[in-house]
C-alpha cells in the first residue's frame, strides 16, 4: 500500500513539473483591460476631452512600471509593453469615435474616474502578476502562443497590426 501511494505521488509530481504554463489568464486580462477603451473613448467624446493625453499616459506608465517592479519584473521591458497597450487603447478610441460621427449612441459610458480607472489599475496589476507567474513557471511567449493570443484579445477596433505590436512587446517582458 505504501509503495502504491509513493508511486502515485511521484507520478503526479512528475506530471505537474512537466506541465506547460497556461498563458490564457494573461491573455484574458489584456483583453479585459482593452474592453474598457470604447467607454473611455465615449466618455472623452461626451466631455470634449482629447483621446491623447500625454501627461496622463506618463502617469499610467510610471504606475505600471512601479507595479511591475514590485511584482519582480524588469521595468524597462514592462514599460515597452504598456506603451504598446496605450497605443492600442488610443487606436480603439480613435476608431470608435470616428464611428460615433456617423452612428451616434445613447449608451452612457462607465464613469472614467470612479469605475474605469480603478478597474484599469487593477487589471494592470493582474497582468503584471500573470506575466511574472507565467515566466517563473517556465513559460515563454513564442509564435506558438500567437494564435491563442490573437483569438483571445478581441476588439472590433483593434487591428491585426495593433495586436502583433502588443504581442511582440508582451513577449519581450523579462523577470528581474
Amino acid at each position: 500500500m505504501f509503495k502504491n501511494v509513493i508511486l502515485l505521488l511521484s507520478t503526479l509530481f512528475s506530471f505537474s513539473v512537466l506541465a506547460t504554463p497556461d498563458p490564457t489568464p494573461l491573455f484574458q486580462a489584456i483583453n479585459q483591460r482593452l474592453s474598457y477603451m470604447e467607454d473611455v473613448g465615449l466618455y472623452k467624446a461626451n466631455h470634449h476631452l482629447p483621446i491623447e493625453d500625454v501627461t496622463r499616459e506618463e502617469v499610467v506608465l510610471k504606475k505600471a512600471v512601479r507595479s511591475a517592479q514590485k511584482a519582480g519584473l524588469n521595468g524597462a521591458s514592462v514599460a515597452a509593453f504598456f506603451r504598446s497597450q496605450i497605443a492600442a487603447a488610443k487606436a480603439i478610441q480613435y476608431r470608435y469615435r470616428a464611428d460615433l460621427l456617423n452612428q451616434p449612441t445613447r449608451h452612457q459610458p462607465r464613469d472614467l474616474k470612479k469605475v474605469i480607472r480603478p478597474a484599469l489599475i487593477q487589471l494592470g496589476n493582474t497582468i503584471n502578476t500573470n506575466v511574472k507567474n507565467y515566466l517563473e513557471d517556465g513559460g515563454k511567449l513564442t509564435e506558438q502562443n500567437w494564435p491563442e493570443f490573437n483569438n483571445t484579445v478581441k476588439n472590433r477596433y483593434l487591428s491585426s497590426t495593433d495586436k502583433k505590436a502588443l504581442y511582440k512587446a508582451l513577449s519581450q517582458i523579462r523577470v528581474r
